[in-house]
């Protein structure tokens, strides 16, 4: 014998299948940014611990290319600036305004933070007209603030570590207001 399924049943069943496919259809839209948003924000972590440092990201679920996003940081040192992984940044107290003087030996433990998408800052007290870059004599695009090219140093291995804050007496950790923190608080 055949089995009557009534209308009701029939319509509540179509509305569950419709919203399983509309739910798995918009969740995998929303993973698949965050991995790449997080693949992004990993391999320029990476980068930047082993010398090469790099703003680029990989290309949104709209295609089109992400933005290097600048925060900030809260510790024992005040407020200052990270990339979005959470990796300090630094100044040289020896560059000349809107221009870099580390290269080669020097580039290799102060990796400049370079980018070829468009950068921005978030976080309290943060300028967003502060972003610049700079054009470095390899040709890259080494991201400024406040006219001070940033830096990250080789020492500091995880987020939101400062050991390079001090380091002989000309490299110091940036503050969101485009401050040079040589003991100071913003």
């Amino acid at each position: 014998m055949f089995r009557t399924t009534s209308p009701r049943t029939v319509g509540f069943g179509l509305s569950l299948a419709a919203l399983a496919t509309f739910a798995a259809a918009c969740g995998g839209s929303a993973d698949d940014a965050s991995s790449a948003d997080a693949k992004a924000s990993s391999a320029a972590s990476d980068s930047a611990g082993s010398g090469a440092a790099t703003g680029s990201a990989a290309p949104n679920s709209k295609g089109a290319k992400a933005t290097l996003v600048l925060k900030t940081a809260k510790g024992s040192a005040g407020i200052w600036l990270t990339d979005s992984a959470g990796r300090t940044l630094y100044l040289n107290t020896k560059d000349k305004k809107t221009a870099s003087t580390c290269y080669n030996t020097c580039a290799k433990k102060w990796p400049p933070l370079t980018t070829t998408t468009p950068v921005t800052v978030t976080g309290k007290y943060t300028v967003p007209s502060n972003v610049g870059t700079l054009v470095r004599d390899d040709g890259t695009k080494q991201v400024t603030y406040g006219g001070h090219p940033l830096y990250y140093y080789k020492g500091d291995t995880a987020a939101h570590q400062i050991k390079g804050q001090g380091v002989d007496g000309k490299w110091f950790l940036i503050g969101p207001i485009a401050n040079i923190m040589n003991g100071s608080k913003p």
